[in-house]
């Protein structure tokens, strides 16, 4: 019974990582692959021409079909309040996937979103996001997975935002910042005890002084007595 219980968990795993696998495959969106100071963008494309419309410019668009072959196009631009549109034209239909780059600065990322359809970024390797005091992900993704290439955050349906915002960290800032938090907790609690003990001493002080000053007074009325 158990053998047989086994084999049924085996082959259901075998099954999710395949069904995983191909809809990693036929991810029907927006990737954002992050880098150091560039973003990789690979956008799905079934058309004969194109309109795209981003808020940074971008001098390398590549179209590149299902066999990975790259397909000439002819490409123009306009800037039209804050937006760069770009007309592409490929000829004839086309299916494929439009790659191109675009600017990043610092370790937040910002993206207006120009239409409804599904969004993935996928984070650079050895950094993370959630946490509330280091960065989060505003929307939160409808999907995220640790991966050693890079984690990645999924919105299926982005229509109802405007923009996603993500701020990201190394893995290991969380542990770091606790160091920290404890370093500052240690040198607060140092602070406390020495003005304690000053505190005690400043009282110590002026009970010997005005010790001192009552006996200096009585010492006089004697004399004058």
């Amino acid at each position: 019974m158990s053998h047989y219980l086994l084999k049924a968990c085996v082959n259901a795993l075998v099954v999710l990582a395949i069904f995983s696998a191909v809809c990693a495959e036929e991810f029907n969106g927006t990737t954002y692959r992050l880098g150091q100071n560039r973003a990789e963008v690979q956008q799905s494309v079934n058309a004969s021409k194109l309109n795209l419309t981003l808020s940074q410019k971008t001098d390398n668009i590549t179209l590149m079909d299902k066999d990975g072959q790259s397909i000439k196009m002819n490409s123009s631009y306009l800037f039209w309040r804050g937006d760069y549109i770009y007309s592409l034209n490929f000829g004839r239909q086309v299916s494929g996937n439009l790659i191109y780059t675009i600017p990043l600065q610092g370790q937040q990322f910002v993206l207006p979103l120009k239409d409804g359809g599904p969004v993935r970024i996928i984070l650079p390797p050895g950094f993370t996001t959630g946490d509330r005091f280091l960065g989060i992900a505003r929307p939160t993704p409808d999907e995220f997975l640790a991966e050693d290439t890079g984690n990645v955050l999924t919105w299926w349906n982005t229509s109802q935002s405007l923009f996603i915002e993500v701020s990201y960290y190394q893995d290991d800032a969380p542990q770091a910042l606790m160091q920290i938090l404890a370093i500052l907790a240690a040198a607060g609690i140092v602070l406390l005890v020495e003005y304690y003990m000053s505190i005690r001493k400043l009282r110590a002080i002026r009970k010997q002084a005005e010790s001192e000053a009552e006996n200096a007074k009585g010492s006089k009325s004697e004399k004058k007595s």
